[in-house]
């Protein structure tokens, strides 16, 4: 019995010794996710675009819950069909679904949509969003539903390096969360309730910007806000990273404004265009020279005007390409495709040295209603109803067009090209989400 003592108190030491460390980690693992929530429902106000110079203390942060996703291997993956006529179809029974977005990665495509479903593989408990990761044969691998107390309505989603960033609201606060890739793992933070928001990718980092009571910035950094700033006038359009600086572009009332903030969203300068609509913005270097591509719209017209970096009005290049009712402007870093919506729409590719590189009056007669536009280094693949048809025309930046009726009706649509380098198309018909891949 004698010898067997230093053992057993060497196992009770030990054993003592691992209690008291669980009781330690615990208390440290409570300070975690006890923080308090980012609930403030008005932000500090600044000069101009913004002048906040200290960004939230830490106490401040919103909570960041990881969570992990169990594999659903009772539904998933569902497999694509083959119906003859495209690569592949995917039809998802929904109850009231509303397709929100697609964000095709390296990982595969992601689907987002709204819906209220109470059986079947996208079950959930209340109005909420889903998002579906599908692979270029059209295989569903799985899906993951954002779920709070209340039901949701879809504000923004934006892709960035840590995941698929979402922005939601109910009637109390915006959910801002940041999905992985894989499922497996989902940040949280809570802002005050947006109307409408904006989720812009940087180098490292992300901004969001949200209009309610207030319109606010916020830059977010790790899933944790690092700086805010408060916009008093205009919306924003338009996001580019210098790396030192970044420059907005703003649209107002009377007009819009470049205004140009420091990494901490100070505020450095501004620049206003009076009596301008911006309808699209595209930064070029030309001679090793930064310049912008605009497209403005005022009472004389439509206009695709080039500026420097100084945003001169003297020095600014300009083509009128005439008055009309709207008009629907894309850029894919080669050329401009420009529809002017009027009695008779018009359709326009510029390219870099402001010179029409096509005009074609016929293509989109009948047009409806526009859906979607994906820009690609080669051109445009644009999705549009026309009558009650849904139709995908491909317009390549030398001119060339070539139109693809879908025999489809459809009160929402997006297309998108899969990491394969094909084009799928995505819409709603009544409650029924149709996935087609084309050949």
């Amino acid at each position: 019995m004698k010898k067997n003592t230093p053992k057993i108190l060497a196992v009770v030491l030990l054993s003592t010794i691992a209690i008291l460390m669980i009781i330690a980690g615990s208390g440290s693992l409570k300070s975690v996710f006890n923080a308090d929530n980012f609930n403030e429902d008005t932000p500090p106000s600044v000069d101009a675009v913004g002048n906040e110079s200290n960004p939230p203390s830490t106490d401040d942060n919103p909570i960041k819950e990881p969570e992990s996703a169990i594999p659903d291997v009772e539904h998933f993956p569902i497999h694509a069909s083959m119906d003859g006529i495209h690569r592949y179809e995917q039809k998802l029974n929904l109850s009231g679904p509303i397709l929100e977005a697609v964000h095709s990665t390296s990982e595969g495509s992601y689907v987002i949509f709204t819906h209220e479903t109470s059986d079947g593989p996208f079950k959930v408990s209340k109005r909420t969003q889903t998002i579906i990761l599908i692979d270029e044969q059209g295989t569903i691998l799985s899906a993951y539903s954002l779920t709070q107390n209340m039901q949701t309505s879809f504000l923004a989603s934006q892709v960035a390096e840590s995941g698929l960033v979402v922005a939601v609201k109910d009637a109390q606060k915006t959910y801002l969360y940041t999905l992985s890739y894989d499922f497996k793992q989902l940040d949280l933070i809570e802002l005050p309730v947006f109307n409408s928001a904006m989720i812009y990718t940087l180098s490292n980092s992300l901004l969001l910007f949200g209009e309610g009571k207030e319109r606010t910035l916020y830059k977010i950094f790790n899933n944790t806000i690092v700086a805010t700033n408060s916009i008093q006038q205009g919306s924003v359009m338009r996001v580019f990273d210098f790396g030192t600086q970044y420059l907005f572009f703003l649209s107002g009332i009377n007009g819009y404004s470049c205004v140009k903030l420091s990494e901490d969203l100070k505020l450095i300068s501004t620049i206003t265009m009076q009596d301008k609509t911006l309808l699209a913005v595209e930064p070029i270097v030309e001679n090793g020279i930064q310049k912008y591509i605009l497209a403005e719209n005022s009472h004389n017209g439509v206009e695709i005007v080039k500026y420097d970096n100084n945003f001169s009005q003297l020095t600014a290049e300009r083509v009128g390409v005439g008055l009309a009712e709207s008009a629907s402007v894309y850029m894919n870093g080669e050329s401009l495709f420009l529809l002017l919506k009027a009695s008779s729409p018009r359709l326009y590719l510029v390219d870099k040295s402001l010179n029409f590189t096509s005009s074609n009056n016929t293509t989109f007669q009948g047009l409806t209603e526009m859906y979607d536009c994906y820009t690609h280094v080669d051109g445009y693949s644009v999705l549009y109803a026309k009558g009650e048809t849904l139709t995908l025309t491909e317009i390549r930046n030398d001119g060339i067009i070539h139109s693809l009726n879908l025999d489809a009706i459809a009160s929402r649509a997006c297309v998108f090209i899969a990491r394969d380098l094909k084009t799928s198309v995505v819409y709603v018909c009544g409650d029924m989400l149709n996935i087609i891949g084309l050949a």
